[in-house]
């Protein structure tokens, strides 16, 4: 039947050749970019400069730490049991988790292939609190006791702290732990937040010394009061409670939303407020913010998600960074900064003076998020000190929004920051979330070329080291190029598992180029591997073009650009349905990917795209018209319906269903090729189009005047919707696309004999386009969702087809033999199946969850991504520095002075072991001092047998003569001890005449 096939196809060679043996198909994973799930936690060390990003658990998988470096260092943990990560902290080289069975797992970044140690706490974690300058992780649980564990010793400390808020209200039947904070700058004070309130704990004296309760008594608003309660005493549970920089005051939020500001010193109210009101413990009524145009009716409030109290390089100069908190009703939430300015000197300021600097910040804003997406969690990124909680001098913020999905803002001023100039591609793909994908090869000397030139922020992740991998010099670059729900696209290097030598990562705006901050969802992306060119189709039905180039608007402002625009606009920068966009490019930008022009048809949104590399762009739309653009103008020199090309076809005689209606039918698939149709004499560029009712339509792109004219020629039939079309040189059996070599070939009248491969969902076919029948064959139990010609050097090429099975078949060519069957479904989404590309390089690209995708390679060993080295992660030559002490004043005052020396002894107690560190030196002592020994054990041997007969003479009469010596020393010695002794009798008989003389003077006189 192959032989047969080979023969209707008019091809006389078999193609596939050494590539038939189906030991061959062995799947490698490859690269794999991505999370895997939910995002439940970040953690940022600053001097590391590494971020942490913890997920939850999925149906299969246990959750998994993902800890981010510079460029492309990555390295993934996961979960000894299946749990999602529910606290994570980076302390110095220790990777602290607390999953969500509150099991609590302490990876060490000096050795990431070691196993994590684990402890399991005496109850249910829900506070955790750790310090860089300690070796100590402290955890409050829910039953209200808070328990230490030993990050260095790895056991757990007898250190424990009681239910502290069970001792002052017997009754509260529930006080679990919510927060624990140290204090910034004295080590031995900690703050407990139980639910009802918070207390001040002294490690000294290991008993508390402060407590906090907030109450609202009756008339006063509170946050979101209901009527019936406004004459009641209200007590709301406590969410967090967090340190001033200085220590000077305490901050305590709460599930209505409220902010108090507490005085650490004696435990007073200085302000309690919501983010819109003042004063609200005050008895006066409702606030007119609470009160909606509904009479009678109260305005909700978000709840209070997280607070942090942050300050500049200064600790005095503070700010407050709320994220929720908002009334509901505000369209834009985001987070909330609360700007308070230099924090007044309490020795000299009124009480009034110092509540008012929290009623009246300096300036609050709103640092603006997505819309209808509520800011659940975030992490400052400091710019060097990794004390006071984290929140000093932070250069931007990291926002984790209730989708899952990612926001960067620099801070104080809120500006978004892309995360293509500073975060891990694999954190790109939630920031926000991919909405399409393509994977392209381009050309290598291209793609190095492409290094971006624009204004960029100061990288702040720069943290571990690569683990070193193969250069590929003479393969194409597999890029791949990312559409995103905000109107981006990033462009980037997948890598092979070798050294990439362009890790940057390209980025285009096209709420930019097309002047709206709305309707950006992005339908197809398409780029031309030699020359760069980049495509985009919007859902609105906009294609815009994109050219490598050099901004001659660099460094403009934004009034400049719309001048620039309204001359271009007025000097005829619209063309038909085409308009000039090259008065869009980002003023930051100097050298990269530059808007060339916006095509607009109004057909609907689009479908397919198709780059070449010869300068031409093909698209199809939802209301089934083909458009064509020749980018030398640009110019569009092709724009028609697939349904009105039906009176033009001719009638093929092969397929019984051709004549019946065409309604509806829309383009599947765009191809471009160079080649010679049936019964041409010469080869042409031609365009094959591919529809959802099986036809295969062919034009052909020829030169007129100064740019090129399409003309349809003719349509062949298949059976279900086109998937794939790859045009083949029917003599070599290599891919015949429209590259600018073979362009160039034509102008010397070389021709190019081919066939065309058509795949569909039901079948594929091998013909010479535009009429020949060819050979086919169906597939008998499962749709193709995927498919491409792949080729393996030396080997040969075969036709490889993603199954909705899960399986990868491949087919012989010209025969269309099965040859091989590989299973794909454990890595790939079942319902994303259709969405894998498979790369003429044998490489299998698609989703393994909404958030991760993989890279597989045909023809491998069976390896995996957690069989290759892990990257280095732990810089020991960057140290924790000094944790800030108290003031010279506090220690006047008679504020002790604790050191790490001191923690570490109330903590651990005085029988606390001997460090990891102590007990390995020691190890390393003995075994040098054995290593030693035996050494001068065995020269000494050694040099025992190699004596001779004079050389034991020799060594005779040498310990004669030391013996002789001893001797006349001692004698010598003995003459001295004798002398000394005759000396001191002397001595002694006169100083006893002296006595006796003087006892009979004092006698007689006294």
């Amino acid at each position: 039947m192959d032989f047969l096939r080979s023969k209707q196809a008019g091809i006389q060679h078999d193609f596939t050749g050494a590539l038939a043996a189906p030991d061959l198909f062995v799947l490698d994973e490859v690269e794999k970019y991505g999370i895997e799930s939910s995002i439940s936690a970040l953690a940022y060390d600053p001097i590391q400069s590494l971020l942490a990003v913890g997920t939850n658990e999925t149906a299969t998988t246990a959750g998994k730490v993902y800890v981010f470096g510079q460029k492309r260092v990555q390295v993934t943990l996961t979960l000894t049991r299946k749990a999602g990560v529910k606290f994570l902290k980076l302390c110095d080289s220790k990777i602290v988790i607390v999953d969500t069975k509150s099991e609590l797992s302490v990876f060490d970044m000096t050795d990431l292939e070691a196993q994590p140690a684990r402890y399991f706490p005496p109850g249910i974690v829900s506070a955790v609190l750790t310090d860089p300058s300690l070796d100590w992780v402290f955890m409050g649980l829910q039953n209200g006791e808070v328990v230490a564990y030993d990050l260095d010793r790895r056991l757990r400390s007898p250190f424990l702290v009681p239910n502290l808020w069970r001792e002052r209200s017997p009754k509260a039947r529930v006080s679990p732990i919510v927060s624990l904070a140290l204090h910034p700058r004295d080590l031995g004070t900690l703050l407990i937040g139980y639910l009802g309130g918070g207390v001040v704990f002294s490690l000294k004296r290991h008993a508390p010394t402060l407590y906090l309760q907030f109450e609202i008594p009756p008339g006063a608003p509170g946050a979101d009061p209901e009527r019936s309660m406004l004459n009641s005493v209200r007590r709301p549970r406590l969410c967090e409670a967090l340190w001033h920089p200085t220590g000077t005051f305490i901050c305590t939020t709460y599930e209505d939303s409220c902010l108090v500001i507490w005085d650490s010193r004696d435990g007073s109210i200085v302000q309690a407020r919501t983010l819109q009101d003042t004063n609200v413990n005050i008895p006066c009524g409702p606030k007119p913010s609470m009160l909606s145009e509904t009479e009678g009716t109260m305005i909700v409030r978000q709840p209070l998600f997280k607070v942090s109290w942050c300050c500049t390089d200064n600790p005095d100069d503070t700010s407050i960074l709320v994220a929720g908190g908002n009334l509901s009703v505000m369209p834009n939430k985001g987070l909330t900064l609360l700007d308070l300015g230099p924090t007044p000197n309490m020795l000299t300021s009124s009480v009034q003076f110092v509540s008012d600097h929290f009623s009246s910040p300096r300036r609050q804003r709103i640092l603006p998020t997505p819309a209808d997406l509520d800011v659940i969690d975030f992490c400052l990124l400091p710019r060097t000190s990794p004390h006071h909680a984290g929140s000093h001098d932070p250069v931007a913020v990291i926002a984790l929004l209730a989708s899952g999905e990612l926001a960067t803002l620099s801070f104080p001023d809120g500006q978004p920051i892309s995360p293509a100039a500073v975060f891990h591609p694999s954190l790109s793909l939630i920031h926000p979330r991919v909405t399409t994908a393509n994977l392209s090869p381009v050309n290598r000397q291209r793609w190095l070329g492409m290094t971006e030139n624009r204004d960029r922020p100061k990288e702040v992740i720069v943290g571990g080291v690569e683990h070193v991998k193969p250069l590929r010099r003479y393969e194409n670059r597999t890029v791949l190029q990312t559409a995103h729900l905000d109107g981006t696209v990033r462009i980037w290097d997948l890598g092979l598992a070798d050294e990439i030598e362009n890790e940057e990562i390209l980025e285009v705006d096209l709420g930019q180029v097309l002047g709206r901050g709305v309707d950006l969802k992005i339908e197809r992306v398409a780029m031309a591997g030699s020359t760069g060119e980049l495509a985009v189709g919007m859902e609105t039905g906009e294609v815009a073009v994109f050219r490598w180039g050099k901004n001659k608007g660099y460094g403009r402002t934004r009034e400049d650009e719309a001048l620039q625009g309204m001359s271009r606009t007025e000097s005829g920068g619209t063309t038909g349905a085409i308009r000039d966009a090259r008065s869009k490019t980002n003023p930051t930008l100097k050298e990269g990917l530059l808007p060339l022009c916006v095509l607009e048809q109004h057909c609907g949104s689009v479908l397919h795209l198709a780059t070449s590399d010869v300068g031409f762009v093909a698209i199809a739309y939802q209301t089934g018209h083909v458009s064509v653009v020749d980018l030398r103008g640009p110019a569009v020199i092709f724009h028609q319906s697939l349904t009105s090309l039906t009176k033009e076809a001719k009638r093929s005689s092969f397929r019984k269903s051709h004549d019946k209606p065409m309604e509806g039918e829309k383009a599947t698939c765009l191809e471009f090729g160079v080649l010679t149709l049936e019964g041409d004499e010469f080869s042409s560029i031609a365009l094959f189009v591919g529809s959802s009712h099986g036809r295969i339509a062919t034009f052909k792109l020829l030169p007129q005047g100064p740019g090129f004219v399409c003309n349809f020629v003719n349509v062949t039939c298949m059976e279900g919707p086109v998937i794939k079309i790859i045009p083949l040189n029917s003599d070599s059996g290599k891919r015949a696309y429209a590259t600018q070599q073979a362009v160039a070939n034509l102008r010397d009248g070389m021709k190019v004999p081919g066939v065309l491969l058509g795949v569909t969902k039901s079948e594929s076919r091998i013909f010479r386009p535009p009429t020949a029948k060819g050979a086919h064959r169906g597939w008998e139990d499962f749709d193709c969702l995927s498919a491409n010609v792949v080729e393996l050097d030396t080997h040969g090429v075969c036709l490889s087809c993603v199954m909705s099975s899960g399986v990868v078949t491949s087919y012989s060519i010209p025969g269309l033999k099965e040859i091989s069957e590989v299973k794909i479904g454990q890595w790939f989404e079942k319902n994303r199946l259709a969405d894998i590309i498979v790369t003429g390089a044998g490489y299998i690209f698609g989703w393994a969850s909404e958030t991760e995708c993989l890279l597989l390679h045909m023809w491998g060993k069976g390896d995996s991504c957690a069989d290759t080295p892990k990257d280095t992660l732990y810089n020991p030559d960057t140290p924790v520095p000094a944790r800030p002490a108290i003031s010279n004043f506090q220690w006047i005052s008679g504020t002790q002075y604790v050191t790490v020396e001191d923690v570490d002894l109330l903590i651990g107690g005085p029988e606390r072991p001997m460090s990891r560190k102590m007990i390995e030196q020691m190890r390393a002592e003995k075994r040098q001092a054995a290593m030693d020994a035996r050494a001068g054990a065995a020269a000494a041997a050694g040099a025992s047998t190699q004596d001779g007969v004079f050389a034991n003479m020799a060594k005779q009469i040498q310990e004669r003569t030391e013996k002789l010596n001893i001797m006349g020393d001692s004698m010598d010695r003995l003459g001295e001890s004798s002398a000394n002794f005759a000396d001191d009798v002397s001595k002694f008989v006169s100083q006893q005449k002296r006595k006796a003389l003087l006892g009979g003077l004092t006698g007689k006189w006294f």
